[in-house]
């Protein structure tokens, strides 16, 4: 059977933001330069944790472009005032993939849109990052992203310092990854919500009450158009086995923000409240395609319910 090449363009952008609704303009914001980090093309994707002694600990995406994307981590003791880069998760390295016809295609593996959850109840595993590990190919543009040849990883470690375990293959989608590779679970298989999606991508993590929840953006191909939606799973044995919950963000629920449908969601816990983070997206190839981020709260996070009005239409947290 052939398999078809799916292209999808995604780029993310992920901005440490109050919560503070739907923002697409605001000048109130400071620069944070990473003391020690030497990428040279910019740092994306941060995902932020702070352990029990009240330690700062982010990773996020350092650009080498056009081939390389990373996973850092980094450390504060200030509240997040200062960052220091403090160690490499995930190094982006040359590779070569063997297409169905046997022919050899060289690039490069990519580890994208990380997520860094802390799991106090799991000993040994109380730190979990999950991202997006993917193969891209020369000129390295988005259309060159063969994310069908791509993964939802993970690493556990007892430190946030490490060391941290070799990488897991987590979640496939359907035919995808093709031979060799192997994912422990067809996330495309687990539920009948699920069974469309063709690549899955931009975790987002978080534990309530020693539940494990984890966002994803799944994607599909509609008339040559991808179109996102944003899932919610989760695990009550610390991601040994994982359940689907519910889908949070259908794609008509972008299009007052000016999206196609919604990326780059992210979990968020503010004094009990549970919140959900996802980004207005309509890609049009360039940094342009993205309209701010919108914040949802969640009425149930165990069903997947966020909070609507009277008209069952989503609230946005004002």
């Amino acid at each position: 059977m052939n398999k078809k090449i799916i292209i999808i363009g995604i780029i993310i952008l992920l901005i440490s933001l109050s919560l503070s609704g739907c923002i697409k303009q605001d000048n109130n914001y400071e620069k944070i330069n990473i003391i020690g980090e030497t990428a040279l093309n910019g740092v994306y994707d941060p995902s932020i944790e702070y352990d029990q002694n009240g330690t700062g600990w982010m990773a996020y995406s350092p650009v080498e472009a056009p081939e390389y994307v990373h996973t850092h981590l980094a450390k504060s003791m200030d509240h997040g005032k200062t960052w220091s880069y403090v160690q490499t998760i995930n190094q982006g390295k040359n590779g070569t993939i063997i297409l169905e016809n046997e022919t050899e295609i060289n690039g490069v593996w990519r580890h994208e849109v990380s997520s860094l959850v802390n799991d106090p109840n799991d000993p040994g595993k109380e730190w979990k990052i999950f991202w997006h590990k993917y193969f891209a190919i020369s000129p390295y543009e988005a259309e060159n992203r063969l994310f069908q040849y791509g993964w939802i990883a993970y690493k556990y470690a007892s430190h946030p310092m490490g060391p941290w375990s070799e990488e897991i293959p987590l979640f496939g989608s359907g035919i995808f990854p093709p031979e060799p590779y192997e994912t422990i679970i067809d996330l495309s298989s687990l539920h009948e919500d699920l069974n469309e999606f063709v690549v899955y991508s931009e975790p987002g993590s978080l534990v309530v009450d020693d539940i494990m929840y984890l966002s994803l953006n799944g994607h599909v191909i509609i008339n040559d158009q991808n179109i996102g939606k944003t899932i919610l799973l989760s695990s009550d044995d610390h991601g040994e086995t994982w359940q689907y919950v519910n889908t949070l963000l259908e794609p008509n629920n972008s299009k007052e923000y000016g999206g196609l449908y919604f990326s780059g969601s992210s979990l968020v816990e503010e004094e009990g409240r549970l919140f959900l983070f996802a980004c207005p997206d309509n890609p049009d190839g360039n940094l342009k395609q993205h309209f701010g981020t919108c914040i949802y709260e969640f009425e149930d996070i165990t069903k997947g319910i966020l909070i609507r009005d009277e008209n069952e239409k989503l609230m946005i947290h004002k």
